[in-house]
């Protein structure tokens, strides 16, 4: 009996430390399995692909993937509204109307404004031929080209006054016309003209004098910046004392567009008027320099100041190693101090 439990007790040891056994080996396969797809030294098995399209990749001729470049956004300028009001002019003119035969003159436009500018009015200012007849009642008429989109055109490019006008004049007078607003939008000034008409009179001829032209530059123009350029310089309306000249790269940088000029006055008393006009210089474009058209300011005050709207084309062709110059026409005082010239301009690309 007891050899029999002694049996049983050696069957339940064996059975014992199989089991253990086979736990100890289980533990072992797993961790050599473990180490082997980790690899001991922290590398990865090699394999090797015999397959045609392994072959085919090692043959392929790849391109470095080649980044595009990055592109400097075009700078864009803000915009600033200037208002340039002035009067501009073509004196001496001396032209002789007949009512019977030479009944109309003609002028160009680019005489009185740039591009850009608005026109308001004319006016025009005349004299009996023979200097001592009375004019009496004048009639006449006007006309100024205009673009074909404009409505109110009377024929192709052009606008007539539809009605006469009629003033009553001694031996010489004017008479004014305001720009009617339904063309005022369209008057070309870069290619136009303007037109006088003289019908009749107590005489048959009378001559025009001269024209004084009101306009006004509204506009948006790109601004980044001004710069300023002290004179406190005495000038004459007259030769040598006349002209101020500033160095375009006293006041400018190279990548800065020129945009608008101002020239500020100031006199011992009111400046009732002042005529002048700037000159910049442009290099090889159009001669090597642009000019505004004279322009006249009126002030009630000491002190005043004429400003140029430059043309586009103008600022693009601005010569940074030129100058720029304002020539002082006519002045209603005897001298005026010119204080300071302002050049607003644009970043250039």
């Amino acid at each position: 009996m007891n050899e029999d439990k002694s049996k049983g007790r050696i069957t339940v040891y064996v059975i014992v430390f199989l089991l253990l056994a086979a736990v100890l080996v289980g533990i072992i396969v797993f961790g050599l399995g473990h180490s082997a797809s980790s690899g001991d030294d922290g590398h990865k098995a090699e394999v090797t692909d015999t397959s045609e399209n392994a072959q085919y990749l090692d043959n392929w001729e790849t391109e470095p993937v080649t980044e595009p470049a990055e592109t400097k956004p075009k700078h864009e300028s803000p915009l600033k509204m200037v208002v340039a009001e002035a009067e501009t002019e073509l004196t001496d003119l001396g032209v002789e109307l007949d009512r019977n035969s030479k009944k109309t003159y003609k002028m160009d436009l680019d005489k009185f404004a740039d591009p850009g500018d608005t026109i308001d009015s004319f006016t025009f200012y005349y004299h009996a031929a023979d200097g001592v007849s009375g004019l009496g009642e004048v009639k006449g008429g006007f006309g100024i080209s205009v673009d074909n989109k404009c409505e109110a055109k009377t024929d192709n490019i052009w606008y007539q006054t539809p009605e006469d006008f009629s003033v009553s004049a001694g031996t010489s007078g004017s008479v004014t016309w305001v720009i009617p607003d339904e063309i005022l939008d369209y008057v070309t000034v870069p290619r136009g003209s303007i037109l006088f008409g003289y019908w009749w009179s107590n005489v048959e001829k009378i001559v025009l004098d001269r024209v004084v032209c009101h306009k006004r530059a509204v506009q948006l123009i790109p601004c980044d910046g001004e710069s300023g350029s002290e004179i406190n310089k005495v000038i004459k309306p007259a030769e040598p004392d006349n002209v101020i000249s500033v160095n375009v790269s006293d006041v400018l940088e190279t990548y800065h567009m020129p945009c608008c000029l101002t020239m500020k006055f100031e006199g011992s008393e009111p400046v009732s008027e002042l005529k002048g006009k700037f000159t910049i210089d442009t290099g090889n474009f159009r001669g090597g320099t642009c000019e505004s058209v004279p322009m006249i300011v009126s002030s009630e005050k000491n002190e005043t100041e004429l400003m140029w709207v430059l043309p586009e084309v103008v600022r693009m062709n601005a010569d940074h190693d030129g100058k720029i110059t304002f020539t002082l026409e006519r002045c209603s005082l005897s001298e005026v101090t010119a204080k300071e010239m302002i050049v607003e301009y644009a970043l250039s690309e």
